[in-house]
């Protein structure tokens, strides 16, 4: 059986074409996770804990170390202990982890821990869509997983 820490991960997220970024976007008083128009996607540390992640932001500059969490129907970053997280899930709704995915390329869903899929809404023009949990397309994720076992920055030498 894997450690938590060989289930964890380095990966970036695309949907629907465009990288998955935290985003500025009009309406918005917060950043919120979404496409980036600007073509550059987030790394993000999924760190696992048992078949559950946090997703950390690994990408340089302001939001570098915060997670994605939840604030009523849409995603942003925090630096709480207490996060949202998600379960890596295939086309079926079936729970995964790194275990299971037998390539760097991969197609996947994420849901939250209590079972709640990620969606997205329909928008119009250029306008960059969000990721949210009562949008109107559940979300199919390009994941491309970047590095395989990874720890902890605080804790590099975690088996």
């Amino acid at each position: 059986m894997s450690t938590n820490r060989q289930k964890s991960f380095l990966a970036t997220l695309t949907f629907y074409g465009k990288p998955a970024a935290i985003i500025s976007r009009s309406g918005n008083t917060v950043p919120v996770w979404g496409q980036a128009n600007n073509g550059v996607a987030d790394v993000l540390y999924f760190r696992c804990e048992g078949s559950t992640y946090t997703l950390y932001i690994r990408s340089e500059g302001d939001h570098f170390g915060r997670t994605i969490d939840r604030i009523d129907n849409f995603f942003t970053t925090s630096t709480t202990s207490d996060t949202t997280t998600f379960n890596i899930i295939d086309e079926n709704g079936k729970i995964l982890t790194l275990d299971d995915l037998d390539t760097d390329n991969e197609m996947i869903g994420l849901q939250t821990r209590s079972g709640k899929v990620l969606k997205t809404e329909f928008v119009w023009g250029n306008e960059p869509k969000r990721v949210m949990l009562e949008g109107q397309r559940i979300l199919r994720f390009e994941l491309k997983i970047l590095e395989r076992n990874v720890p902890y920055l605080s804790h590099p030498d975690e088996i």
